[in-house]
């Protein structure tokens, strides 16, 4: 059995990568692999998703008080609020540009360095860069993908494809995004999807919509809204509520976008929870509205949980898991009218016959991406990497 090591943003934060490698984290000590998290942010005492016990848990920075924290927090404040002290490697594509600083940036090229498992696997295009770029010739490396390749910017893109290659193997969630990067690409890609790791609760179903995610601009919530504010009427004929679960800098523009079109009573925005599955199981309906979205564990836990999913047919993810009237339902990328008449239209055939046997072909999508499955897939990725060192 081989140890494997992951570099993290932060597992100790909501997000649908957190959720995605502490799966795949516990299915790998439970086949006997040794597995390490470096996290290099750390803002709660505990990881937010349960880990196994026998996963090692290190963080190169302490978002809490204290002595020890005292200059990589000052070197935080510093470079967030001024140019001074940011990154000489890191790329500057990096959505959390500002939480980097050259201190933090020096810390994480020594850990990579420093790293003494079989494989060493980032799970982050940032990090995968910096992996490519600084691990030591025997360092065995994997570059995980959790977005798609054109979801990235321009630039962005140009540094993957010239840095990747240095990459013992590369890993995407899905094959539409496998071709996209063999079209650019002359290296080892394997297809590893998200698993999905949870009991099915038997809930009676309510009037409700749900949605989950960071409230950011891709996640496409402000979609949502519109398509809710057009047929408004029919959803509280219908005694609908629907339930925005999550947290991020858009939060604030969502809650006047909800009050700007006298939407109080029908959208809510909830905080993150750790019993988001039971919350899906008690709605009908889930709705994925993302502009981008490089796969969708929301998708996979909605048809888990028998909640008719609908998502716009534009993203890599969705598209890859949902067949249009088959195990849920595709609208036109980013058109929140055709998102509001597909929503109107299950509100008013209900849980009744026409929509069961969607509900039942979402269960059985659901089993391609049980545990052991998804482990084997990635373990054919570590295969290739340990005998590309043997050859």
């Amino acid at each position: 059995m081989k140890s494997i090591t992951f570099l993290m943003h932060n597992i100790f934060a909501v997000g649908g990568t957190v959720k995605t490698i502490t799966n795949l984290a516990n299915q790998l000590v439970h086949q006997g692999h040794q597995v390490t998290i470096i996290s290099i942010f750390k803002s709660k005492q505990q990881p937010y998703f349960e880990l196994d016990s026998r996963v090692t848990v290190k963080s190169l920075v302490h978002y809490q008080l204290g002595l020890r924290n005292l200059i990589p927090l000052a070197a935080n404040r510093i470079r967030k609020f001024t140019p001074l002290l940011k990154p000489k490697y890191l790329t500057q594509y990096e959505p959390g540009f500002r939480q980097y600083s050259s201190y933090i940036e020096k810390k994480m090229i020594r850990a990579i360095q420093n790293d003494t498992s079989d494989i060493f696997v980032g799970t982050r295009a940032s990090h995968n860069l910096l992996i490519a770029r600084f691990a030591k010739g025997h360092q065995l490396t994997i570059g995980m993908e959790h977005m798609n390749l054109d979801a990235h910017r321009q630039e962005l893109k140009e540094e993957l494809l010239t840095y990747y290659p240095h990459l013992n193997a590369i890993t995407t969630l899905t094959e539409a995004d496998k071709q996209r990067y063999t079209q650019y690409l002359d290296a080892p890609i394997f297809v590893v999807p998200n698993m999905i790791d949870e009991k099915r609760h038997h809930i009676m179903k309510k009037n409700q919509i749900i949605a989950a995610g960071r409230f950011e601009y891709e996640k496409g919530f402000d979609l949502l809204i519109q398509a809710v504010y057009e047929i408004q009427e029919d959803l509280r004929d219908f005694g609908y509520t629907v339930s925005i679960f999550g947290d991020g800098s858009e939060k604030e523009a969502l809650q006047q976008q909800i009050n700007f079109l006298r939407l109080q009573d029908l959208v809510f925005l909830r905080p993150t929870t750790q019993h988001l599955s039971t919350y899906i199981a008690e709605s009908k309906i889930t709705c994925i509205p993302s502009r981008n979205e490089g796969f969708g564990m929301t998708i996979l836990e909605a048809m888990n949980q028998g909640s008719i999913v609908v998502s716009f047919d534009g993203n890599t993810g969705p598209k890859s898991l949902i067949q249009h009237s088959r195990n849920g339902f595709l609208v036109p990328h980013l058109q929140a009218s055709a998102l509001a008449m597909q929503l109107l239209e299950i509100v008013e055939y209900g849980h009744s016959k026409y929509l069961n046997p969607i509900i039942q072909s979402g269960y059985q999508t659901v089993e391609q991406y049980q545990p052991e499955s998804i482990y084997n897939q990635f373990k054919t990725a570590m295969d290739h990497v340990i005998a590309t060192q043997s050859s």
